[in-house]
């Protein structure tokens, strides 16, 4: 699979379509930047940048492979978009696992794969 950019807005939009992301008041995909990486170290990656006040969701090639586990790791990050605004945006504490089992609970994921 040849992932761009393009298909992550994609797939961020489908998702963000669906509950529980739906009652998420999530950003538009016209505020993210998407990026295809080639990271080793981490399936995708969430930030938010104060000085161009847009949201950037990475997501790597050499970790996602497959449909499946590129639209798991984006649910992942969407994790961390709905916490943008709050000091632990980017911890992965009860509040986010919550969140997780939500999701899992919702589309049929193992929650601890996000």
């Amino acid at each position: 699979m040849k992932l761009t950019s393009k298909m992550l807005a994609s797939i961020y939009q489908m998702l963000k379509t669906l509950k529980p992301f739906c009652g998420w008041h999530l950003p538009e995909v016209s505020a993210i930047e998407f990026k295809v990486t080639n990271e080793l170290d981490a399936m995708g990656t969430y930030f938010y940048c104060d000085l161009t006040e847009k949201h950037q969701i990475t997501i790597s090639k050499a970790k996602n492979g497959h449909l499946s586990t590129v639209i798991r790791t984006l649910a992942h990050e969407m994790i961390h978009c709905k916490r943008w605004n709050t000091s632990k945006w980017d911890k992965h504490d009860d509040v986010f696992r919550r969140l997780a089992t939500q999701i899992s609970n919702e589309l049929g994921f193992d929650p601890l794969e996000l």
